[in-house]
């Protein structure tokens, strides 16, 4: 065998190397990215069932039939400055504007937060949407990103898609059945 053919097989080789390389360093690429989404949809469940959160969730309807009768509170919303009644809500919509923008930004899978929680954004909405406009006359673009996950969210509903995730799911035959027994009765 002569020398040229030793160099192309080698070069051959080298390349077979570098390319197992680039594709462990593509599969640990991805592997961090996993670990990273996990981290952070972990944080977001801590957070939205947090003791915070949970008094968030508990007043906002309250709220939104305070905004719709009292002008007080609506001309305060209509500000910059703090409203102590809104305050609690507005941290939680900061939170979800800060989370919409890591999946707007692909930090985060928008499918793993609508497949979870599209009910509860598309609720909260619909509740607080005109309390949001109000204070985005104080603070342009005030929940501007939740608002769009808020309509990504409608539309996973409207789609089916909320639907079909959940119909995937496996279910125990026994409560199906007590289900079906109780609903006749």
């Amino acid at each position: 065998m002569d020398a040229s053919w030793v160099a192309a097989i080698a070069s051959v080789a080298s390349a077979f190397v570098v390319g197992v390389a680039a594709l462990a360093a593509v599969l640990q690429i991805r592997h961090i990215r996993n670990a990273n989404e996990i981290a952070i949809y972990l944080h977001l469940v801590d957070r939205l069932e947090s003791a915070n959160a949970a008094e968030a969730f508990r007043s906002y309807e309250e709220l939104a039939g305070r905004v719709q009768a009292d002008q007080t509170l609506r001309r305060q919303l209509c500000q910059p400055q703090p409203v102590p009644e809104f305050q609690t809500i507005e941290t939680l919509l900061r939170f979800l504007d800060n989370l919409t923008m890591l999946i707007i930004n692909r930090s985060i899978t928008e499918r793993l937060i609508l497949a979870k929680y599209s009910d509860d954004i598309v609720r909260l909405w619909d509740t607080l949407g005109e309390a949001v406009y109000l204070r985005r006359q104080g603070i342009p673009h005030f929940a501007s990103a939740w608002e769009h996950l808020a309509m990504r969210a409608k539309a996973f509903i409207a789609c089916g898609e909320l639907d079909r995730f959940y119909a995937d799911l496996l279910r125990d035959k026994r409560m199906a059945e007590k289900g079906r027994a109780d609903d006749s009765a």
